[in-house]
Order: C-alpha cells, then structure tokens, then sequence
C-alpha cells in the first residue's frame, strides 16, 4: 500500500473512532451529571452538548460514514445518509417539541445559544 493509501486508511479509521467516541463520550458525560441529585429536572447543556444540541447524533453519523469507508462499500454510504436525514427531519424535531415541554424556558434558553446539530453550522 502507498504511503497516501496508509494515511487514507489511517484517516478513515480516526474518522470512524472520532464518531465513536462523539457519541460515548457525550452519551456518558449526561449520564453522570443526570445521576447527581441537584441536577434532577434540569436540561444538560454541558460538555459536548454547550457544542451541540445533539452531538451524539453526529457521533452516530460520523462513525457509519468511517465503518461504510473502512469496509470499502460505498454503497453503505446510504446508511450514514439515511441516519442522517430520519435524525434532521424526524427525530430531532420530535425530541425537540418533547424538550420544550419538559424543560421549558431552560430548552428554550438553550436552543437559542446552541445548534441543533452540526456545531457551528445547523
């Protein structure tokens, strides 16, 4: 393999543990600030989430495009694509109205400093 086929590969692997540990990581962090007491009834809006409203999600997208890459099926692409757009169009917007309710004024504070999804872009 040439020295750009290593470092495509080694990218592509990066790119697939990046998504992996977006999504853990971020995963992880809210469940151990959910677990205090004095944070019980509030909206997490730390870590990588203060980045994101929902970064784990990206995590997702991110790690189906490496593991469609690493595996050299293009056509796998359409899982990531797929993800992608059921999370934009049907997920994001469902769990956003049942945040509103939930949290209220807190949700909405949030989602007027914080992207949906992508930090920085949407």
């Amino acid at each position: 393999m040439s020295s750009t086929g290593q470092d495509n590969c080694r990218t592509i692997i990066l790119l697939y543990l990046f998504g992996s540990w977006l999504n853990t990581y971020s995963e992880y962090t809210r469940y151990a600030w959910k677990k205090q007491l004095k944070n019980k009834g509030h909206l997490y809006t730390e870590g990588l989430f203060k980045y994101s409203m929902h970064i784990n999600y990206l995590g997702d997208i991110l790690l189906f495009i490496g593991f469609a890459l690493i595996t050299f099926r293009f056509s796998m692409l359409f899982i990531p694509l797929f993800m992608a757009l059921n999370f934009i169009f049907i997920i994001i917007p469902r769990l956003d109205k049942y945040l509103a309710v939930k949290y209220g004024y807190e949700f909405e504070e949030y989602a007027g400093r914080t992207k949906k999804f992508i930090p920085g872009i949407y």
